[in-house]
């Protein structure tokens, strides 16, 4: 009879331990598992690469002493013929699970490109996409539209605008990420802390008219000057001296000589890079067309018309706001507020979602904006840098009822 009990409780004992064994296998096993991103559509397969560049007219903001001069790394994404491993999500995956909150589906994440790889010589020239990342976010925030406007033909640049965004590469490997030490960041964060600006989220939501919404644009402007007006200039910066850069690089580097078309520029953003995008059409002749996602009117908008196409593509925030966007140039304008998605369904965060970007993911299915987002920003570009004018925009948003559509186009 002992001998039977303690054959009973061994057995118990064992079968507890392979329960547990099993959980453990299971979760290492999911820690360890490769997610790939969404595939492109496009015909084109699709590689990428890093860049680097210094800016000796301009001094680092960022830097207390403003001894050094302004830096930027820029990540490309390009169409190629050629196949190779895919590169991972992050080249910091470690850093960004273990320090900055990102899930562990981040470590194996893998893209749908290879690196450093030629050019596709299927096209003569491609067209030009500058994007420019959320206010403390980075340059691969938007991987998989950057992906998807690739394998259609375009060569896109994503800038990492240094010590506004959470981390960057360089080429060499070496990494950079946001100083919460730095007084101008500090500066950036009292202002944010400002009750007021609060208050004017929730007048945001519940402006009656556009009289009432242009005003929140402006009382919000002057509540966070160094966020709204100072740091979207000092981006627009970065970007035009990264145009600047594009002759040089058409002409001297080993990739991307003789591939660029520098008579199609278009630029895009999210957030803070969506009002970038903004002030480059304004401020910048070179750039063709422009999309502003999620980032609202802010700097030379509050004043100036835009002078080129553009689309606003926003979330729920800006439904009502239609009118007041397109009425902001007297060229092709289109506003596109989904309703149910939130901020940061217009990033990858959309169906990667990290802790931080969760309170900013409306209830839609996160892949359904990214679907709207990839469809609508593709045949904008294709339209008015392309030159399709089979492309019928209108009619394309009229395909997703989840979006308020507001154009000028008579």
């Amino acid at each position: 009879m002992k001998i039977f009990t303690r054959s009973i409780k061994i057995f118990r004992l064992l079968k507890h331990f392979s329960i547990f064994l099993l959980c453990f296998v299971l979760s290492y096993a999911n820690q360890n598992q490769t997610t790939r991103l969404p595939r492109p559509s496009g015909k084109h397969r699709i590689s990428i690469t890093y860049l680097y560049f210094t800016d000796d007219n301009r001094k680092e903001l960022f830097d207390n002493r403003q001894e050094r001069n302004r830096e930027m790394t820029v990540k490309a994404w390009y169409p190629t013929d050629e196949e190779s491993t895919p590169e991972p999500y992050f080249l910091n995956a470690e850093f960004a699970v273990d320090h900055l909150q990102f899930p562990s589906t981040y470590r194996n994440l893998k893209t749908n490109s290879g690196r450093n790889l030629r050019v596709s010589p299927k096209e003569k020239k491609y067209p030009v996409l500058v994007f420019s990342h959320g206010w403390g976010e980075h340059f691969s925030q938007n991987s998989i539209l950057m992906e998807e406007l690739a394998s259609h033909g375009y060569i896109v640049f994503s800038i990492a605008h240094h010590f506004e965004c959470k981390f960057s590469s360089y080429p060499d490997g070496r990494f950079i990420y946001i100083d919460t030490n730095n007084l101008r960041f500090q500066k950036i964060m009292r202002e944010m802390q400002n009750p007021k600006a609060m208050e004017l989220l929730y007048k945001m939501y519940n402006a009656r008219d556009d009289e009432e919404r242009m005003q929140v644009f402006r009382e919000t402007s002057s509540i966070l000057p160094t966020l709204l007006q100072e740091s979207p200039k000092y981006w627009a910066e970065d970007s035009s001296f990264f145009l600047d850069r594009l002759k040089d690089i058409n002409r001297k580097n080993k990739i991307f000589e003789g591939k660029l078309n520098l008579d199609k520029i278009g630029v895009f953003g999210m957030s803070i890079g969506g009002i970038v995008s903004t002030e480059m059409c304004i401020i910048d002749k070179r750039v063709k067309a422009g999309v502003n996602v999620d980032g609202g009117l802010y700097a030379s908008a509050l004043e100036k018309k835009i002078p080129t196409p553009f689309m606003f593509l926003n979330s729920k925030r800006f439904l009502g706001y239609g009118e007041l966007f397109t009425s902001q140039t007297s060229m092709d304008c289109y506003s596109l507020s989904v309703k149910n998605s939130d901020h940061y369904n217009f990033s990858d965060y959309s169906i990667y979602p990290a802790p931080f970007a969760k309170p900013l993911l409306g209830t839609i299915d996160g892949n359904r904006t990214i679907q709207i987002m990839n469809v609508m920003i593709l045949a904008f570009f294709d339209k008015y840098l392309k030159e399709r004018q089979d492309i019928n925009l209108i009619q394309r948003a009229k395909d997703y009822p989840e979006i308020e559509l507001v154009t000028n186009i008579k």
